[in-house]
């Protein structure tokens, strides 16, 4: 008979653990601005959510913005674009409100960090570096939170 030591592993720490050091080839300013090189742009009023594909094959994460039409929107802008996150060691989709018309479902809140420790409330925004094992958080009108933890993750704009 084998008599062994059994350990209990919280699964969520050790997901921390494997996905340190996200690298992200572009920023998030003030929440809603997507900053890539030189070119600035605005994902909660000139921009909306079109879609997200998850590939557990991949193990990517896209998250596609498409131009907005509304007459404040820059004609010169990309009209597209896309974030892709690679080797993606978590991902979860909290639920929207089902009290918010659908309408705001394209419509970005806030671009942040999730935490699972106890002093974070929701989706935040910090001025200096994320800790390793915060999530990248995508917080929409309609309540639906994206979050995200990957090696690596980079943009494509779409002229």
């Amino acid at each position: 008979m084998l008599l062994g030591v059994v350990r209990f592993v919280d699964a969520r720490r050790l997901s921390y653990t494997l996905a340190n050091n996200m690298k992200e080839h572009f920023s998030l300013k003030d929440s809603i601005y997507l900053v890539i090189g030189e070119l600035t742009l605005d994902l909660h009023n000139n921009y909306n959510f079109s879609e997200i594909e998850y590939s557990v094959q991949n193990r990517s994460v896209r998250l596609k913005w498409s131009r907005g039409d509304g007459d404040w929107v820059d004609i010169t802008h990309p009209k597209g674009v896309e974030l892709i996150y690679s080797e993606v060691h978590r991902y979860e989709f909290h639920r929207r409100d089902p009290e918010m018309p659908f309408t705001e479902d394209d419509c970005l809140a806030d671009a942040g960090f999730w935490s699972d420790d106890d002093w974070a409330d929701g989706v935040f925004t910090i001025s200096g570096e994320p800790e390793p094992n915060w999530l990248r958080a995508f917080e929409f009108q309609s309540g639906a939170i994206i979050l995200i933890h990957a090696k690596e993750a980079k943009a494509i704009i779409q002229s």
